[in-house]
């Protein structure tokens, strides 16, 4: 049986993509483990880039919870106007395979979290919410409690919804997961998240 290479990479992080000066613009190219796995998972001091100066709030840390920066390639469709070009930015290729750009800020919440002291992390959204998967993982990174509200129709409400998509990923995860209609969340979630 031949291993699925994308579930591979989640457990061998020493395949990287790399850009190339030659002809072949990215090649698939080995670097050593050691200097990807020191970085992952520690918590380094956050340098504002030139072009963010003016912002209120800066954050002080963030945890390196993915391969950044990520490539960029050019996508050669068919039939495009004459003279134009279509550029892919590969955020699916930065390391945490369940996540794709929802890490950048979760890197920046989760050293937020555990700064403060926090045993666990709340976050809300649909029932199949790649965000909500997505943090399950970066709290589980990080020893942290992953509490998911999900909204789905009042039907469903009370009824388990299952082993599918994020959902299975999540529970695997140990997640703590209670669904609320999207009724209730209207009229209860804006007052109870209000004062947050």
């Amino acid at each position: 049986m031949v291993p699925n290479t994308s579930i591979l990479r989640l457990f061998s992080p020493h395949v990287a993509i790399r850009h190339w000066t030659s002809t072949s613009a990215y090649r698939v190219a080995h670097t050593s483990s050691s200097s990807q796995i020191g970085s992952f998972l520690s918590k380094k001091v956050y340098t504002l880039p030139p072009w963010a100066s003016d912002l209120s709030i800066i954050p002080s840390h963030n945890y390196t919870l993915s391969q950044f920066p990520t490539p960029i390639h050019k996508w050669n469709l068919p039939n495009l106007p004459r003279g134009t070009e279509v550029w892919i930015k590969r955020d699916d290729l930065a390391g945490m395979e369940l996540s794709g750009n929802k890490v950048r800020k979760l890197e920046f919440l989760m050293a937020d979290a555990v700064t403060q002291g926090a045993d666990c992390v709340i976050t809300i959204s649909g029932i199949q919410s790649n965000h909500c998967r997505a943090t399950a993982v970066a709290a589980k990174y990080v020893n942290l409690d992953c509490y998911l509200v999900l909204v789905t129709s009042k039907l469903l409400v009370d009824e388990d919804p299952g082993l599918v998509g994020n959902l299975l990923v999540e529970r695997l995860l140990g997640a703590h997961i209670d669904l609320v209609s999207k009724r209730d969340f209207v009229i209860i979630g804006g007052v109870v998240c209000s004062p947050l």
